[in-house]
C-alpha cells in the first residue's frame, strides 16, 4: 500500500546553554494511507518533537518528511490534538469548533453547517453554548476532536490526548477514536505512554529509543480495534513485549 507519511533520516537539533542537543536522530518511518499507528517511547525521547515536525510547527530539521508527497508546510491537511486540549477558555464549544473554518475563510453558511454536523455526530450539540470550564474532561476532549475533524484532515496527530482522563472515560475516548477511524479512514498517529492503549488503537506500533530518539522497533498489530482482544492472552503478551522494549531502551 502506498505510504501517506514518509520520514527518512530525520534529525532535529536544538540549542540549550550554548550546547547543541539532538532530540531526534536518523528517524525512518512509513505510514500507509488510512492506517492507525501508535508511537511509544520513554519520556524525553522526542515523540512530541516528531509530531511538531509533522504538524509543520517545527521546520528546523534535516532529512526528509513528506505527507502525500509534500512537505508538512505545503500539505496543510494535518490536525493536531494536544494533551491539554488546546481550547480557548473564553470561547463557547460552538466558537471553539468553528474557529478553524473561519480562519480558512469558509463561508458562514458552510462553516455553521459543518460545525453543527460534527457537534451532533460527537454528541455535543446540546453543549454548544457552554465554555470549556463548564465541561468534564471527556467532553473537552470530544470538543478538541470535533475541532480537528471539522477541518476534514487527512492526517490526525494525537499527543497523549487521554492522559488526564479517568480510566473509564479514557476507554470511552479510545472507543470513540476507533469508531471515527473506522468511519473516516483517517491516517492517525497517536503518542501514548499507555501500552495497552497503543495495542488497542495501533495497527502499527513504533517504539522509540531514549534521547536522541530513533525508531528501534516497528510491528504490525492484528489485535488493533478488536474489542474482545483486551481480555486475551495475545493482547497481554504483546503489551508485555513492548513494555520490555521500553525498559531496555
Amino acid at each position: 500500500m502506498e505510504a501517506y507519511l514518509t520520514i527518512k533520516s530525520l534529525q532535529v537539533d536544538y540549542y540549550q546553554d550554548n550546547r547543541q542537543i539532538t532530540a531526534l536522530k536518523d528517524v525512518n518511518l512509513k505510514l500507509p494511507y488510512g492506517t492507525s499507528a501508535s508511537l511509544i517511547g520513554p519520556s524525553g525521547c522526542g515523540k512530541s518533537t516528531l509530531l511538531s515536525v509533522l504538524a509543520g510547527l517545527n521546520q528546523k530539521y534535516t532529512g526528509e518528511v513528506l505527507l502525500n508527497g509534500q512537505s508538512p508546510q505545503e500539505n496543510g491537511k494535518t490536525a493536531l490534538i494536544l494533551q491539554d486540549y488546546g481550547l480557548f477558555p473564553w470561547k463557547t464549544v460552538w466558537d471553539n469548533v468553528k474557529l478553524g473554518l473561519q480562519i480558512k475563510g469558509i463561508a458562514r453558511r458552510e462553516y455553521e453547517q459543518k460545525t453543527e454536523e460534527i457537534l451532533r455526530k460527537l454528541g455535543l450539540l446540546d453543549l454548544r453554548k457552554r465554555f470549556p470550564a463548564q465541561l468534564s474532561g471527556g467532553q473537552r476532549q470530544r470538543v478538541a476532536i470535533a475541532r480537528s475533524l471539522v477541518l476534514e484532515p487527512e492526517l490526525l496527530l494525537m499527543d497523549e490526548p487521554f492522559s488526564s482522563l479517568d480510566a473509564l472515560t479514557r476507554e470511552e475516548m479510545q472507543d470513540l477514536v476507533l469508531r471515527l477511524w473506522q468511519e473516516t479512514k483517517l491516517t492517525i498517529l497517536l503518542i501514548t505512554h499507555n501500552i495497552e492503549e497503543a495495542v488497542f488503537l495501533g495497527q502499527r506500533i513504533f517504539v522509540m529509543s531514549a534521547c536522541p530518539g530513533t525508531i528501534i522497533r516497528e510491528l504490525e498489530n492484528p489485535l488493533a480495534g478488536d474489542y474482545s482482544a483486551r481480555g486475551k492472552a495475545d493482547f497481554w503478551e504483546l503489551a508485555a513485549s513492548l513494555r520490555s522494549n521500553l525498559r531496555r531502551s
